[in-house]
């Protein structure tokens, strides 16, 4: 988009009250975003969606939001652009979710948004040791197949997923709840330049560039999170969490959506164990799993990596691990789980869980008809 028009479009975002739609619904009206500028109070009227208060507020501040607009886009850094929905590079992917963004502004390697092979990462921003480990293995794995992960630089995972794939050699784009002026939480913002000094990151927003951070904003933009990716993946969240929000916005946009399980007793895991409980979600057990789900994974490459891998080591086990481990290990045979759990005195409901986990770090492996078995 020209300059002048790129202008009129920024000034036509920033008119209060009509959104979006109602800045699409002008620009399509008029023909433009300049032309939109010569309408009368009479004639934006009459575009669906804008009442008499609307048309008004258009007309008022439409001077004052131009000046705005023209001394913003004159002097944007020049690793920053805006990319409208006009645009010829405008992401297809976020073309076919509900409520398009009207623009984008991009602060670093723009190509990245239209990767193909993206996978969302999202969570909680109370991170256990557990997900930690989860999202950093994923990460590196990721990067190691190319393939890059979005999300949305909140503490926590969202954090943790862009250091592991960015760490590891990969690619991340990075989708903001403020302004992309706005770095947050700002002990980011190092990490925020690195990402787009590096050429492999890119910092993303459909917000006014100076907007702050708003709690309101942070859902929200997840539709843009999950809407660039193929698939998310949900490390851990609570019930209610924005990530559980996410994970409903890429149900109707038609994504597949793997989940984490956890220790049924800690509230992390409840939201992504319910997902899974009621198959909204496939079950993470490991970063092969969603690669080979997705048709990503190069399964006689993946073979020949797997006959390299040393033998996991068996350290920082936790009480009931160990004495699963210990069980099965005895056992020298596979064994079935109502067996292990009379053997461990413990219910099968957590057992599940702690051989979930032990099959994550590739200690155990689950057999046909729930028998499991230690890996040597």
């Amino acid at each position: 988009m020209e300059r002048d028009e790129l202008i009129a479009y920024y000034a036509l975002y920033l008119t209060e009250g009509i959104g979006a739609k109602g800045l699409m619904k002008l620009y399509e009206y008029a023909g433009s975003s300049q032309k939109a500028y010569s309408l009368s109070k009479e004639q934006v009227k009459k575009i669906d969606g804008f009442g008499v208060i609307t048309a008004e507020s258009f007309i008022s501040s439409r001077d004052a939001n131009l000046q705005t607009s023209r001394k913003l886009i004159e002097s944007l850094p020049t690793d920053t652009t805006i990319i409208t929905y006009y645009d010829n590079d405008y992401p297809v992917a976020l073309k076919n979710i509900y409520s398009s963004p009207a623009l984008l502004f991009v602060q670093g390697e723009r190509s990245l948004l239209h990767a193909v092979k993206n996978i969302a990462v999202v969570g909680t921003r109370k991170m256990t040791d557990y997900g930690k480990r989860a999202t950093e293995e994923f990460g590196e794995y990721c990067a190691k197949h190319a393939i890059t992960i979005t999300s949305g630089l909140a503490s926590g995972v969202d954090t943790c997923a862009h250091h592991a794939v960015f760490n590891a050699g990969g690619t991340t784009i990075a989708v903001l709840g403020s302004g992309i002026n706005h770095i947050y939480p700002a002990s980011n913002k190092s990490f925020a330049n690195k990402l787009v000094e590096s050429g492999r990151g890119i910092i993303v927003s459909e917000l006014p560039y100076h907007a702050p951070p708003d709690a309101k904003n942070f859902p929200w933009r997840n539709r843009i999170v999950s809407g660039l990716s193929k698939a998310v993946v949900v490390i851990e969240s609570e019930e209610k969490g924005g990530s559980m929000i996410t994970a409903s916005i890429a149900l109707d946009q038609n994504k597949d959506i793997f989940a984490l399980p956890g220790d049924i007793s800690r509230a992390t895991s409840r939201g992504t164990n319910m997902l899974i409980r009621e198959s909204r979600a496939k079950l993470f057990r490991s970063a092969e799993d969603v690669l080979n789900d997705l048709g990503w994974l190069d399964v006689s490459a993946h073979k020949r990596e797997s006959r390299k891998k040393p033998t996991p080591e068996r350290k920082d086990l936790s009480l009931f691990e160990g004495k699963i481990v210990g069980i099965l290990d005895d056992a020298a045979e596979p064994l079935h789980i109502d067996t292990i759990a009379e053997r461990a005195d413990l219910e099968v409901q957590v057992l599940l869980v702690q051989l979930l986990e032990l099959e994550f770090r590739d200690l155990v492996r689950q057999l046909g008809g729930k028998y499991f078995t230690t890996i040597f």
